[in-house]
């Protein structure tokens, strides 16, 4: 294994103003990712490696929720970068960051060794990834069994504000898929499954992307950047957008590990496919501001979710008919 601090021992000045950081001997910047926060890896002088992730301070309050989300799964028994400490620092006046003397949020957590499991998955039997699926599946289950904000607004409203916002979004685009008009239309048909469904605890982005493979093989999840309060069952559009392309066994094992560690919910196809569904048309709105290849793969994703489930005419994808 490449050893990154072996380039540039210590850390940066402007570090000095975290609490604790006296202990650091190096830090490394970490690229990986779309969050909008700077990361940095950590070993300090005992030896120990740890993840900092930095972020504005008009975020503060987003990210103080953040790592109480993530203190909260950290009870749940679930292999996960653990949270450490959370805090508010004023700049450093000699370096950068993100301007000299201004503040900046940071959140400092354990750090998962071991390789990314989306790169990982494809080389492991179908066998293999099935029962890491699992894995995945049941924690999930764990997760959305924690409780959210009594506060927290009902996913029917906050989707049809959604869903509402991204309409106007797409159609003030340049991009159009060929069968947008249909695929409103199946939305549309769908939104009804919504009422009544209480706000749950939600991941937000999960998927093998964010897991790692440790070097026992076991599987880790990290980053709660998304995480939030919604319908739980949304976090299953990742299964269809990213998971079944990387690793169909992986999604089948996942499908499987969730539901058999919970009551199985009667509407739960139908409210997954609805996510796919949303997902399929408005990725491109998403994808635009990044520009070309994001644009291109979008479109090409969005016309493989509509065929994995025949233009939504189906709740459930084919890939799951291999199984």
């Amino acid at each position: 294994m490449i050893d990154f601090f072996a380039k540039e021992p210590g850390i940066p000045r402007w570090m000095n103003v975290i609490p604790g950081s006296n202990g650091w001997a190096a830090a490394e910047p970490v690229d990986k990712g779309w969050s909008a926060d700077r990361k940095y890896r950590i070993r300090t002088r005992d030896g120990q490696l740890l993840l900092l992730r930095l972020s504005d301070p008009g975020l503060a309050e987003a990210k103080r929720e953040e790592f109480e989300r993530v203190r909260q799964a950290s009870k749940l028994g679930i292999p996960m970068s653990l949270p450490i400490e959370f805090g508010i620092c004023e700049g450093a006046a000699d370096r950068t960051f993100p301007e000299a003397g201004a503040p900046f949020v940071y959140s400092l957590l354990s750090w998962i060794e071991g390789e990314d499991a989306q790169e990982m998955l494809p080389g492991l039997s179908g066998a293999e990834a099935y029962a890491r699926g699992r894995d995945a599946g049941t924690w999930l289950r764990r997760m959305h069994g924690l409780s959210v904000p009594a506060g927290a607004e009902a996913p029917a409203n906050t989707v049809r504000r959604e869903v509402t916002r991204k309409i106007q979004a797409y159609e003030n685009g340049s991009y159009r898929l060929p069968f947008g008009a249909e695929l409103l239309a199946r939305i549309e048909a769908r939104l009804p499954l919504l009422e009544g469904v209480p706000a749950g605890f939600r991941h937000g982005d999960y998927h093998p992307g964010n897991m790692i493979l440790g070097p026992d093989g076991g599987l880790n999840v990290i980053d709660f950047n998304r995480s939030g309060t919604g319908d739980p069952l949304r976090d299953f559009n990742r299964m269809e957008t990213f998971t079944s392309g990387i690793s169909p066994s992986f999604a089948r094992g996942q499908l499987r590990g969730y539901r058999e560690s919970g009551p199985r919910d009667p509407d739960f196809w139908g409210r997954v496919s609805l996510y796919c569904a949303i997902e399929c048309l408005f990725a491109i709105v998403w994808a635009i501001p990044f520009g070309e290849p994001e644009i291109t793969d979008t479109l090409s994703r969005s016309r493989i979710i509509w065929d994995d489930f025949d233009g939504f005419r189906r709740d459930t994808p084919k890939w799951l008919d291999e199984s």
